[in-house]
C-alpha cells in the first residue's frame, strides 16, 4: 500500500473505535448470534481478488466484531470483564506495526528491558523481593501452566506427583497440572469453607493422606479473588503450611491481584508475597487489552532452570548474563510485546489514576452488596468480596423451595440476556444458584449498578406473577 492508502485506512479504523466508544453506553452489553445465521452470513471460501481496505473494514465493524459480548461496556458485569485505555489499544496497534518479538535480547533489546521495567513494577506492587521476576503471557491459563512447570522442575521431577487445589479454583489450573504430567485422578480438589476459601484442615488431611500412600505433592494452588465469588483464600496460613511441608505454593491472582495498587487491597492480600509464584491478568482489573497475563516467581532462576534450551539456531542470541533472554523463562518462544500497552497506559494516566479505578470497583461492590441486603426482594448469597457481587431474586415471607428460587432467577438471567441493555452470569455456590456481578470496569456508575440490580428484581417478580 502507498503510504496515503495506510493513512486512510487507519484513520477509519481509528474513527470507527472512537465512535463505538461513545455510542457503548447506549448499547447493550451482549449481542449472540446462533451459528447458522453466522454460517450463512460468513462460511464462504477466501476471495481470489482484493477488494477496498475500508470496505473489508466496514464489514467487519458491522458484521462480525460486534456480534459478542461487550467486555468493556459499563454495565457487562458478567465473568470478569475487561476495559481497556485508549493508550492499551493503541500500544497494541504499534506493537504489531514494529512487528515486535520479544524472543531474545538480540532480536528485541528495547522491547526486551521494558518488559523487565513492567515486571519490576509488579513485582513491588504485591511486595516481592528483589530476587523475584518473571514474564508477561498470554493470561492466567499460560501462567499456571508455566507456574506448574517450574514446581515440578523445583520438586525433582517426581514420580506419582499430586496438585492441589480449592474447589473454587479456575478450570486453568486443572488443565495445567494435566499437560505438567499429573493423572486427572491425582489431582486434589480440596473443599471450600462457608465463605469459599479453601479449608486449611481438609488440605492437611489430603497431603498427608498421599504421602502416606507413596505419592508425592508438587504444588498447592491458592486464590487471591476467585472467580465466582472474589473469595481469598487464607494466604498465610497457606504460606506457613507449604513452607513447613516443602511444597510450592502457587498464588492466582489473575483477577484479584491488581487490588495490590491500593491500600485496602494490600491488607485483602497480605501473605501473597510469600508465595513461590503468582499469576496475574492485567486484562482484567488493570484495564489492559487482551492478552496482557504475568507469571512472578519469587526466585527468577526457577523459570530459566525449568525453560531454558540452548538450540544451535539461537547460538548467536547468547549476550551473558546481563542480557536476558526472556522466551528462556516459560513455554513460548515467539512473543508479542505485552509490556508496551501497560507501560504507555500507566505513562499516560499516572498510578494515582489507576489507584482510583481500582478503588473504585471495590466500593461500588460494597454499596451495591448493602443495596441488596436493604432490599426485600434480592438476597445476598455470600459477603461481597473484591469487586464481586453474588445475589439472587428472593422476596422476604415467600417460603419459596430452592427449586423454585432457581427456576426464578434462570428466568431472571436468561430475560436480561436478550431484554436488557446489561450482562451478568451466574454461578453454583455449594449448589446454590446464583446471579453475579463482577464490577470493575473504570466507566461503571452507581446507576448502571443500581439499575442492573433493579431489573434484575422487576424480572424475578414477574415471573413469580401467576
Amino acid at each position: 500500500m502507498s503510504s496515503e492508502a495506510m493513512l486512510d485506512l487507519a484513520r477509519k479504523a481509528a474513527e470507527l473505535l472512537v465512535a463505538r466508544t461513545e455510542n457503548l453506553p447506549e448499547e447493550g452489553a451482549w449481542d449472540g448470534e446462533f451459528r447458522r445465521e453466522l454460517d450463512d452470513r460468513l462460511m464462504a471460501p477466501p476471495p481470489e481478488e482484493g477488494r477496498p481496505g475500508e470496505e473489508v473494514m466496514e464489514q467487519a465493524a458491522k458484521e462480525i466484531l460486534p456480534v459478542a459480548t461487550r467486555l468493556d461496556h459499563p454495565r457487562c458485569f458478567g465473568f470478569i470483564p475487561s476495559s481497556p485505555t485508549w493508550p492499551g489499544v493503541l500500544a497494541d496497534f504499534l506493537a504489531a506495526g514494529y512487528n515486535s518479538n520479544v524472543c531474545t535480547w538480540l532480536v528485541a533489546s528495547g522491547p526486551s528491558q521494558l518488559e523487565l521495567v513492567v515486571i519490576d513494577w509488579l513485582r513491588n506492587w504485591i511486595g516481592y523481593p528483589e530476587s523475584a521476576g518473571g514474564l508477561l503471557t498470554s493470561g492466567g491459563s499460560a501462567a499456571s501452566l508455566d507456574a506448574f512447570v517450574a514446581a515440578r522442575e523445583a520438586a525433582g521431577h517426581p514420580d506419582r506427583p499430586t496438585v492441589y487445589m480449592c474447589d473454587q479454583s479456575h478450570s486453568a489450573h486443572i488443565r495445567a497440572a494435566r499437560i505438567v504430567g499429573v493423572r486427572p485422578e491425582r489431582i486434589r480438589t480440596i473443599a471450600s469453607d462457608e465463605r469459599f476459601r479453601l479449608d486449611m484442615d481438609a488440605l492437611a488431611r489430603s497431603v498427608a493422606e498421599d504421602r502416606a500412600a507413596g505419592f508425592n505433592p508438587i504444588a498447592v494452588c491458592a486464590n487471591a479473588g476467585t472467580s465466582s465469588t472474589g473469595a481469598i483464600d487464607p494466604l498465610e496460613a497457606m504460606a506457613d503450611y507449604c513452607e513447613a511441608e516443602g511444597i510450592w505454593l502457587h498464588v492466582d491472582a489473575a483477577y484479584g491481584g491488581f487490588a495490590a495498587v491500593t491500600e485496602q487491597g494490600k491488607r485483602l492480600l497480605m501473605g501473597i508475597a510469600r508465595a513461590d509464584s503468582v499469576g496475574l491478568d492485567a486484562h482484567k482489573w488493570f484495564f489492559q487489552p487482551y492478552e496482557a497475563g504475568c507469571l512472578l516467581v519469587k526466585d527468577a532462576g526457577a523459570l530459566e532452570r525449568a525453560f531454558a534450551v540452548h538450540p544451535d539456531i539461537l547460538q548467536d542470541t547468547v549476550w551473558g548474563t546481563n542480557h536476558p533472554n526472556i522466551a528462556d523463562r516459560g513455554l513460548q518462544l515467539s512473543r508479542s510485546m505485552r509490556a508496551l500497552k501497560i507501560w504507555m497506559s500507566v505513562q499516560t494516566f499516572g498510578m494515582a489514576a489507576f489507584r482510583r479505578a481500582v478503588s473504585k470497583g471495590m466500593e461500588l461492590a460494597i454499596r451495591a452488596g448493602e443495596y441488596v441486603e436493604e432490599n426485600e426482594n434480592l438476597e445476598l448469597v455470600t459477603p461481597v468480596s473484591l469487586g464481586v457481587v453474588c445475589f439472587r431474586v428472593n422476596p422476604r415471607g415467600g417460603e419459596l423451595d430452592e427449586a423454585s428460587l432457581e427456576e426464578i432467577n434462570r428466568t431472571v438471567l436468561a430475560r436480561v440476556f436478550w431484554e436488557d441493555r446489561a450482562f451478568f452470569s451466574s454461578t453454583l455456590l455449594h449448589g446454590t444458584f446464583s446471579l453475579r456481578l463482577c464490577i470493575i470496569n473504570h466507566n461503571t456508575t452507581w446507576e448502571d449498578v443500581r439499575q442492573t440490580l433493579d431489573t434484575a428484581e422487576r424480572f424475578g417478580l414477574e415471573t413469580l406473577k401467576p
